[in-house]
This record gives C-alpha cells, sequence and structure tokens, in this order.
C-alpha cells in the first residue's frame, strides 16, 4: 500500500478513536445521582450534538441537593451546566434566568472542571441506545409558598441555609460556634441577623433580607 494512503488511514482511524474516547470522558470522570431544586442562571439554548440529537442547555445554580454515593462534592457555589436530552424523551422547559427549577439526573465533575448534570431525560426512552440509567426529569419548581410561616421555611430551607452553609462554617455542624448558636435553627438566625448581614452581599444578602421580610419582627433583629 502506498505511503500516503496509509499515512491518511492511519489519521482517520486515530480521529475516530480520539472522539470515541471524548463521547465517553462523562462516563470516566466521578459522578453521582442527583435530585435538586436550583435557579435558572443563563437562558436555555438549543444545541444539536455530532450524534444528531438535539439538547436544550442552560446553566443552574444548585440552592438544596441530595445525591447518592460519597467521595464527591457537589458545586452550591458556581454554575452547574445542564444538558437534557430532547431527542430521547425530555421535553423543552420555558425557563428564565432567576426562575426555579426541580432536576434530577447525573451529576459529573470532570477532572478540568465545568461539572454538569445529563441523563434528565426519562429511563423509558428506548430510542436512543447506550447503557441505561435512572429516571430522570428537569420541570418548573413550584411557585414558593406566601404569608404563612410554612413559606418563610420553605424560602429557609431552599435558599438561605445553602448560602449560610457556606459563609458562616463555624456555626455548622461540628463548626466551634454551632453548640451556643447554631444557624440551621432558623429562630436562632432570625434573632442574630444584623451580624449575619454583615457576613453577606449581593444575592447572597438579597436571598437573605428576603427570608428575613417573612420572619414576625420580635424574632429578628
Amino acid at each position: 500500500m502506498p505511503r500516503g494512503i496509509l499515512a491518511a488511514l492511519l489519521a482517520s482511524w486515530a480521529m475516530a478513536a480520539s472522539a470515541s474516547s471524548s463521547a465517553h470522558n462523562h462516563h470516566r470522570s466521578p459522578h453521582v445521582e442527583i435530585t435538586a431544586v436550583a435557579r435558572v442562571e443563563t437562558a436555555p439554548h438549543l444545541t444539536r450534538h455530532a450524534n444528531g440529537r438535539e439538547f436544550e442547555e442552560l446553566d443552574i445554580r444548585i440552592l438544596t441537593e441530595k445525591h447518592t454515593g460519597d467521595g464527591l462534592v457537589v458545586d452550591l457555589d458556581n454554575a452547574v451546566h445542564v444538558v437534557h436530552d430532547l431527542t430521547c424523551g425530555g421535553t423543552w422547559l420555558e425557563a428564565d434566568p432567576g426562575d426555579r427549577v426541580e432536576i434530577q439526573g447525573e451529576y459529573v465533575h470532570p477532572p478540568r472542571g465545568g461539572d454538569l448534570i445529563h441523563f434528565t431525560h426519562p429511563a423509558s426512552a428506548g430510542s436512543c441506545g447506550g447503557g441505561a440509567h435512572a429516571d430522570g426529569y428537569f420541570r418548573a419548581a413550584p411557585p414558593e409558598k406566601q404569608g404563612a410561616v410554612s413559606g418563610g421555611d420553605d424560602l429557609f430551607q431552599t435558599t438561605v441555609r445553602p448560602v449560610v452553609a457556606r459563609r458562616c462554617l463555624c456555626h455548622e455542624k461540628d463548626g466551634r460556634m454551632y453548640e451556643r448558636l447554631p444557624f440551621d435553627d432558623p429562630s436562632v438566625l432570625s434573632s442574630h441577623a444584623a451580624g449575619v448581614r454583615r457576613r453577606l452581599k449581593g444575592d447572597d444578602l438579597a436571598a437573605f433580607e428576603k427570608w428575613v421580610a417573612t420572619v414576625p419582627a420580635s424574632s429578628s433583629q
């Protein structure tokens, strides 16, 4: 076989192997099954991947989450990318930045960064091939409760707790101040609102103030 043709064939095989390796990188990266409530950070857009499938993609900020397995820390401080498969049974979700969403799928932490969530479509979609995965969803979250105490409780758990857990570590479990001032207790947190305000800024402070507004005046300082 002429050397030029042989070289072209070898290059072609190398490119195919590289593409196959890239397609499976997420499966080799650390990953867990996750269920979360999140806030939309960027408007969704439609993409078509090399495999011909269409996806809804956007960035979210995780507010609360539960996941299976150990050894992987879910990022609550930075945007996480969502790759929602429309070809394999997922449906387009109209969402704007600031909207709250519920998501269930596979959370992946690639070695180079850029955490993402995929496999958010139903597990029953059988036309896509590949390995099986747990059932997933990507949908709008129910409206936040208003007025009643239960509304403040919901806002505390979904919005304020993640902020305080990141910014006030001494007042979390195993922290040196937890026994005296546990900030996972809403009555303790609201009674020390002035001190908490000094530790927060931007969106975190705005979220805290929104919750404080639902707390009776006698409970906050």
